[in-house]
């Protein structure tokens, strides 16, 4: 069969063509369309893909060669294909049927991305609804980062991320610039049947593969994250000027007040600062001054345009793609010390049980007295002085008192770690280090999190204030209540590891029992994954539904505006607010704008959360490369009918122990407790089992680990510790509030 001549997705073309029109389409109407020849070898190729089009149940075919777009389908489901490793699955909108599981051999010519078709089977595998791809609707393009190699015959993308099943032909005239074994990106070409390989084009040849720099780079290329800023975003930043000498109008100065920021001890941009003054009556008012980065950030402006594109910084292991421009995010909206800063205040006066009596909020010029790190305000917190050691002690009283409020009034009391790798020169992984809450974090994050939930409760009073039957339109930050499903195979798993459970509906208090019983086990991490993983998503919404983990009914995101969106959205909307109530029309618009903005920054929160696993999941495979051959020590942190994952407890690196490789005995999948069992010894493999490996591949391609279990020999081989040979790179910022 020849080939289209140039490189375009036809199908997807077909497909918006025959979705435009109101009326089957001719064969020849079709090439028109596409201005191709009825004389060409691509009008033969259009034909032949109009049949199998029509074949795959995509497109209907008439009589003279008429064809149509296939808009209602009674026998499936449509969907976004997700791949994890050799199966996929799809989201309905059916409360019956809520989940589709795909078997590798029924995803026809689908790719994880696409959108698709799915016919259920008739049969049933437990809880599991079982389907089959029937048609590809709507290609994913996203760009695809591999390895070009070559067999001697052909030449392949072999792309990086294990979503890809498989490995795509790329034609000779399509390899551009790039040699077998070069870091390039891809782009899907076609793929007309599942008995065939799938082609790409590379678009862009990046450098040789397994380069530390070269992988890094790839995965910004794989996921589409901007090397620079555009030339007026960078102009306009180059515009914007620090605060003069002269009280700015209208706003509170407390630049002779005394105000701190603790941050990590590697973060350039300072967006939040504290201070906090006791009151006569015993009270203490809580003062969060949040960067105001509206200041310099107008709506519609090149500026806010590319923030608003790009939703929210996104943090790798080798460095930061920001929202805005270094002249702003690290310099003029940086909260840095002994310089005045344009700030947007909230301060809220607490009694000694942690309520809340009163608050305000008005925009202000700050000067931060000084710049602590975690560490540094740990070390007053256990005793060592400083001269603003009365100001930390008293932060970290009302944090710990605000968190027995919080966790008495509905909150869940998850702990989660965070990772980093200490680099060398190379931008090589050499260390990785997980970083924990302490008391210094949890006093950070408790200021942060009641400035959020006051915000979003002042939005409340604005309804009441304003006499309206709803309140004022709003981007929240809310977190629904867990599916009782996903909580359920959770809880199976944690009984199966002796922790009591009580029966019946499990609310906060019930799982903060749990994480209590968790405390002191030395699986307090495996316990707290499992709950997590069976949480719902938080996301951003222009209707409040309350936040279950944290035990708010109203929340939003407001102490982050150099680094997200939505709290630059929100910091506009409250200056708004606090001039005069609101017309109809600019209500209407508010609102549609909270709405487009909230489901525009929950998928590029994602999309960074995706490439933030990516560049960890590659620094993982990069440290284990150099430890090939060795034994380790690790915990069991997940278990499926293909094999266990092992965290390693000194490089932090998480791998596969393959059920194939475990050749003691023949281990069977217990799903209802989640555990692998040898048959004849009952050696049992599950959640938070300790075990040794030895680390047999590190797949830089596929970002994939591979472990052997170690013989009993092994245990005593020496374990050769990890090199501190650089700078601690990839600090994330999300632990601050949720």
């Amino acid at each position: 069969m020849k080939r289209i001549t140039q490189v375009r997705d036809l199908r997807q073309e077909v497909l918006d063509i025959l979705k435009r029109s109101a009326t089957p389409l001719q064969l020849l109407e079709l090439s028109k369309q596409l201005r191709i020849r009825s004389d060409s070898a691509d009008y033969d190729y259009l034909r032949q893909l109009l049949a199998t089009m029509a074949d795959e149940g995509v497109i209907a075919a008439r009589s003279r060669r008429r064809y149509e777009f296939v808009r209602v389908r009674t026998d499936g489901f449509t969907g976004v294909l997700k791949v994890y490793h050799d199966a996929a699955s799809i989201t309905t909108d059916d409360p019956d049927i809520p989940v589709i599981h795909i078997r590798q051999q029924h995803m026809s010519t689908a790719l994880d991305g696409d959108t698709v078709l799915v016919r259920p089977l008739a049969l049933r595998q437990g809880k599991k609804v079982r389907g089959e791809v029937v048609a590809v609707i709507e290609r994913c393009l996203a760009p695809i980062s591999g390895t070009l190699e070559y067999d001697g015959s052909f030449y392949y993308l072999v792309p990086d991320e294990p979503k890809y099943l498989v490995d795509f032909l790329v034609a000779p005239k399509n390899i551009g610039e790039a040699k077998p074994g070069s870091k390039v990106i891809g782009t899907f070409l076609r793929w007309e049947h599942a008995n065939a390989s799938p082609e790409a084009v590379i678009t862009e040849h990046i450098g040789r593969s397994g380069m530390a720099r070269v992988e890094f780079a790839a995965v910004r290329k794989e996921f589409r994250l901007p090397a620079s800023f555009p030339a007026d975003v960078e102009a306009e930043a180059a515009l914007c000027e620090p605060p003069r000498a002269a009280l700015p109008h209208g706003r509170l100065d407390l630049r002779s007040e005394l105000i701190v920021t603790i941050d990590p001890v590697d973060a350039r941009d300072f967006d939040d600062a504290l201070s906090l003054r006791h009151l006569d009556d015993g009270s203490v008012e809580l003062g969060v001054h949040i960067a105001d980065v509206t200041a310099y950030v107008a709506h519609g402006t090149a500026l806010d345009r590319e923030a608003r594109k790009r939703g929210n910084s996104t943090y790798l292991v080798d460095g930061v793609v920001p929202m805005l421009p270094e002249r702003l995010s690290n310099d003029l909206c940086s909260l840095v010390p002994g310089k005045p800063r344009l700030a947007y205040s909230v301060f809220m006066t607490f009694g000694k049980q942690g309520a809340l009596r009163d608050y305000r909020i008005a925009e202000t010029v700050i000067e931060s007295k000084r710049r602590y790190s975690y560490e540094e305000v740990q070390l007053v917190l256990d005793g060592a002085d400083d001269e603003h050691a009365s100001l930390l002690h008293a932060l970290h009283t009302l944090a710990r008192t605000l968190n027995v409020r919080r966790m008495k009034t509905g909150g869940v009391d998850f702990e989660t770690q965070e990772m980093k790798f200490r680099l060398d020169e190379e931008l090589r992984p050499v260390a990785a280090v997980l970083k924990s809450r302490t008391d210094s974090t949890s006093l950070v994050e408790e200021c942060m999190l009641a400035a959020n939930k006051t915000v979003a409760t002042h939005i409340e009073g604005l309804r009441k204030q304003w006499r309206q039957r709803e309140a004022p339109p709003f981007m929240y930050r809310i977190h629904d209540t867990p599916d009782p499903e996903k909580l359920g195979d959770a809880i199976a798993v944690i009984r199966a590891l002796g922790l009591h459970v009580p029966s019946g509906k499990l609310g906060p208090r019930e799982l903060n029992e749990i994480l209590q019983q968790a405390s002191d086990r030395p699986d307090k991490a495996v316990i707290h994954s499992l709950l997590l993983r069976s949480q719902a998503k938080a996301i951003y919404s222009e209707t409040n539904v309350g936040h279950f983990g944290l035990g708010f009914a109203h929340y939003a995101h407001f102490t982050s505006p150099i680094r997200r969106y939505p709290d630059l959205f929100i910091h506009r909307v409250l200056k708004e607010y606090a001039v005069s109530p609101l017309s109809k029309g600019r209500w209407s618009a508010i609102l549609a704008d909270a709405s487009a903005m909230a489901d525009h920054c929950s998928q590029t929160e994602r999309a960074s959360v995706d490439a933030e696993r990516a560049s960890t999941k590659l620094a993982m495979v990069m440290m284990a490369r150099e430890h090939l051959g060795e034994v380790h020590r690790g915990v069991v942190t997940g278990v499926t009918n293909f094999g266990v994952f092992v965290q390693l407890d000194d490089l932090l690196c998480e791998g596969l122990l393959h059920i194939r490789d475990l050749s003691d005995d023949f281990y069977f999948f217990d799903e209802r407790r989640w555990r692998l069992v040898g048959r004849r010894t009952k050696r049992t493999f599950q959640y938070g089992t300790a075990v040794h490996v030895r680390i047999v591949k590190a797949n830089i391609e596929k970002r994939l680990i591979d472990l052997h279990l170690a013989p009993e020999a092994a245990v005593e081989e020496t374990v050769v510790e990890p090199v501190d040979r650089g700078p601690v790179r990839g600090a994330k910022r999300r632990s601050r509030e949720s």
